[in-house]
Order: structure tokens, then sequence, then C-alpha cells
């Protein structure tokens, strides 16, 4: 008997012989998993194309209980219905998908039920930016061995999530590369056209290896599913396959700019059944893989802040667009069987948004009022940003940074550290150009670094020392705890462990029972002191101006 590990992939496939028109709409596959105790599964199966001049059908299937199970297939074909097949489930051979635990839901947890520590790279690979500087908006787009060196890069220095944003993003003219874009067959490359009735089976069958990939690493990887902030342009919509005239189902609005209204508009069955057919087959492709999360949709707080100059009759109520995310939240978490952590995008701070029960967890931007040219009031707004999510009780993951321009990474490592001491997974800055050039990354080229971005050995601290040394699940925003000359962020369990960050050096001043504490250089990942205190008011003094982490434990724990 066939043995999977629990959370790992079982896959069943089948082939017919015969003629289809159109093997995606004619045929209907699903299976029932059942295992002894525990209720049953239904899942979708996906058309995979012909191999030896014959039609493949797939199922898979991620148990989520040791034990034998059985499955039975259900399908509108003789020649796929009635099957069966059975397996046995093992002990797991990693710790499963995130997950969010009840006792500590500001933080990520794994399905095992030990605590997960995120570090963010964000979202990326970024296409290139009109009047950015940077490369041409056509320039090549990853090929998938640059993001398996990619991956490399990241997992090597303990980098663990990725929020894709290159499904649905249109800043190109033209496909440069048909199994990067789009999920439906492309017809025609130089001007974007799709067949929207047939899938991209280069573009699903890449994107596989791409997850499995990452899933190898240990890597995270959460995929964008419904639409990007390219809709809100009128070049990027001209380029994007819903647009009916692209070979899609929607209208381009009144304005002849872009597709919002179409869009978000709840009685366009139009897109119910596009939609719907697509997210079915992705899911049925993909939900299989523990490190997968989902996520419906980015940048949703443009919408809140439009009109603007150059969409002046852009806008759209929250409530609308929350009316919209609620819906297709709930259709995911209806075909994915393992209920895979799903995010709604940038919710921003509208509750509206951000406390659907579709949204696990909070996906959203830096803080956006704040003096740029101010770096102790932009980590301010950073720790301003914790506080106030805090209160909605989800993790809380920054998609991009807009400030902190590349080759500043001793800002970046500041931020990544005020977001941790502020109880939220950081990001980095906001790239728009490529991803790997031969054997590295374009980025360390574009500023003469010689090795991978310095940023990534500071993360590798960052993770190396927390993961290792504080119980940071446990732990919240405590500010006002400490009294301090200068600016500070503190993440604390009080009487028990504290976390204190000086980005710019400083002293402390806290009541602590009788405790031991160690000072943290995280530009170098050495411990510079350690000691002992007594109980009662301690005072700490930073070794230098530069910035340091002091991590105290109660002696007791």
């Amino acid at each position: 008997m066939t043995k999977i590990p629990k959370w790992e992939v079982f896959e069943f496939s089948h082939s017919v012989q015969g003629f289809f028109e159109n093997p995606f709409l004619e045929v209907h596959l699903q299976a029932i998993f059942t295992s002894a105790g525990s209720e049953s599964y239904k899942i979708d199966g996906f058309y995979d194309g012909v191999e030896n001049s014959k039609h493949i059908w797939r199922i898979r299937f991620a148990p989520m209980h040791e034990g034998k199970w059985s499955f039975l297939t259900i399908a509108n074909i003789s020649q796929l219905d009635g099957l069966t097949g059975e397996f046995q489930c093992t002990e797991p051979v990693s710790k499963g998908p995130l997950s969010i635990h009840p006792d500590y839901p500001n933080w990520f947890f794994r399905k095992d039920g030990s605590a997960q520590l995120i570090i963010n790279e964000g979202w990326f690979p970024h296409p290139a930016c009109a009047g950015s500087g940077y490369e041409d908006l056509d320039f090549r787009q990853p090929s998938e061995q640059d993001f398996e060196k990619y991956i490399d890069i990241l997992a090597e220095h303990k980098v663990n999530m990725v929020i894709g944003m290159s499904e649905l993003y249109a800043r190109q003219t033209y496909v440069t590369d048909t199994s990067f874009v789009w999920p439906w067959k492309i017809t025609d490359e130089q001007t974007n056209k799709i067949d929207k009735e047939r899938f991209n089976l280069d573009f699903y069958r890449r994107w596989e290896r791409t997850v499995q990939y990452a899933k190898s690493k240990g890597l995270f990887y959460v995929y964008e599913l419904l639409y990007d902030n390219s809709l809100v342009r009128p070049r990027e919509w001209n380029n994007h396959p819903y647009n009916k005239k692209n070979g899609g189902w929607l209208d381009t609005d009144p304005t002849g700019d872009i597709g919002w209204h179409s869009l978000f508009d709840p009685n366009n069955e139009q897109s119910k059944l596009y939609l719907g057919r697509y997210l079915r087959y992705t899911l049925a492709r993909l939900a299989c893989y523990w490190n997968i999360c989902w996520e419906v949709g980015a940048e949703n707080a443009n919408l809140a802040v439009l009109p603007h100059s150059l969409l002046p009759n852009a806008f759209l109520p929250v409530k609308k667009i929350a009316k919209w995310m609620t819906y297709w939240s709930a259709f995911i978490r209806m075909y994915d069987p393992y209920h895979r952590l799903c995010t709604l995008g940038d919710t921003t701070h509208h509750p509206m948004m951000v406390c659907e029960n579709g949204n696990d967890f909070i996906l959203t931007q830096d803080p956006r009022n704040y003096p740029r040219d101010d770096e102790i009031q932009y980590y301010k707004a950073m720790r301003q940003e914790g506080i106030e999510h805090w209160q909605y009780h989800r993790p809380m993951v920054i998609g991009e940074m807009d400030s902190s321009n590349n080759n500043h990474y001793h800002l970046e490592r500041r931020m990544y550290w005020v977001g941790l001491t502020s109880g939220y997974a950081m990001s980095r800055s906001d790239r728009h150009f490529g991803l790997i050039n031969g054997s590295q990354m374009i980025e360390s080229q574009k500023f003469s670094l010689g090795d991978v971005p310095p940023i990534y050995k500071y993360l590798q601290i960052l993770h190396n020392f927390v993961n290792e040394n504080v119980k940071f699940w446990r732990m919240s925003p405590e500010n006002e705890l400490v009294s301090s000359s200068k600016f500070t962020c503190t993440l604390a369990e009080k009487n028990r462990e504290y976390l204190i960050y000086f980005p710019f050096g400083g002293d402390a001043r806290l009541v602590l029972p009788a405790s031991v504490y160690e000072w943290l250089n995280p530009r170098s990942g050495k411990i510079e002191k350690a000691g002992q205190t007594i109980s009662g008011t301690a005072c700490f003094q930073c070794p230098d101006e530069e910035d340091w982490v002091l991590h105290i434990t109660a002696s007791l724990n």
C-alpha cells in the first residue's frame, strides 16, 4: 500500500482516450476521501493535458490524519467515474501548514502546535514601474531557474515567506514568458490575448514546481488569486486578461480607463462564472501543498484613497469592496478542504475588511502618514502600526515598504527589528527590477555589492537569535513598561521576558524581577555583554549609538 506522510501529497491520475472539444469544461471530476474515524473530504480533480495520445486527469489530496485512507471518484463520464483506491498516511515529516493558535492569535503557528517565526521578503517579483529610473517595463521576467536561485538565497538566510504578485500583474505590454503569465491559455503573446475557456497548463505546472521547490526549502508562498493594483491603471488594464478586448469578460468602465467597477459589481454573473471556474481549478492544483497561503487581492487600501488626480472616477466605497471580498473568501473556503490561511490583501485600517472571517492574517503596506525625511518619526509610525493592529488578534505581515530605498540596508535592518518588537512581520523595500541574472541577484549587480544584499545576513541574525532564544509568541507590544531618553520598541511578557530594540542607542529603565540579560549586536550577531539584575528598577545603557537589542528573562523562567 502506498504510504504518504501526514500533510504531504497523494496524487491519483487516470488517462482517457477519445475526443473532447474542451476537456476543461466537458468533464467534471471529484473524489471523496475518507479515513477511519474522520469526516470525508470532497476534492476537485483537474484536467492536465495529453500524454501518449491520452487525456490525463489528476486528483491531489494532502491527508490531515494518520491511518488508512480510501477514495472513490465521481465523474460525468464513465471512464473516470467509480474509481477507487487507498493509501496509508504515516507520521509527518514536517511541522505542517501555517495555522492560528487560539491562545496566541497575533502570531503564526504550525499545525503540529509549534510557533512559527515569519521572516518575510514581501511582495516580489515586482514588475517594473514607469518612471522608476530602473529597467524598462518589458524587461525579461524571471525564469523558473531564476526563481529557484532566488528561493535558495532566501532559504539560506532563513527568510521563509514570499508574497506573490506576478500571477495577474499586467504592466508588460506583451507576454515575455507564457509559463509566467497568464492562468488562461494565451492565444497571442504580442497582444496579451487569452482563451478564457481554457487554462494555461505550462503556467500551472511551473507554479506547482516552484511552490514545491519553496516547500522543500521551508518557504511559505502567499499566492495572489483574484486581482492586483494593475487594474487601477489604464496601461495595465489595457494589458489585463480580465479585459474583454483581450479575451476576458469584463467591460471597460464608462470613463474609458479601467475595469474597477466591472470587477466589483456583485451582480456580474460573468465574473462569478469565470472567476469561480478559475479559483476551483487553481485550488485543485495547488491547495494540497502545505506551504501555500491565499491572497484574495492586493493593495485594497488604494481603493479607499481613490479618487485622485489620475483616476478621478475610480472611487469605490469600502463597503462594496468588503462585500466582494466576503463573497470570494467564502468561495475559497468552500473549495479549499484544508482551509489554508487566507488574507484579503492590503486592508490597511478598515475594520470592515480586517475583521472579515476570511481574513486569517492581516496583509498591509507600510504606514503612509509620516514625514518620510525623518527616520525616527518613521519608526514611531511603524511602532504605532503594530499597536493599532494588535487589537484585531490576527498575525500581521507588511507587503512592501516604500520608504527604505535599496542600498540603504541599515534602514531595512532597523525596520525589521522595529516591526518584530511592534508585533508583526516586516517586508523588504519596494523593488522595480528583475530578479536574477545568472547566479546573482540583479539587486547585487545594480548596487555593486559583490555578494547577496547585506540585509539577508541581518535577517539571518534576527531569525537565529529570536527563534533560538525568545518565546516571542507569548509576548506583545508593551512600550509603556520602558522609560528611555531615546526611541525604543518593546515586546514583552510582563515579569517574564522582554525584547527591547534601540535603533540609535540610548538607555532603558524598567521594573523587573530578578533577571538575566544579554546585549545582541544585530549587525554582527554577537552577544556583546550579558549579566544579571536583582528585583526592582533596572537601568541599562547601550554600548554605543548604533542599534542594539536587549533581551531580558526572569531568572525563574
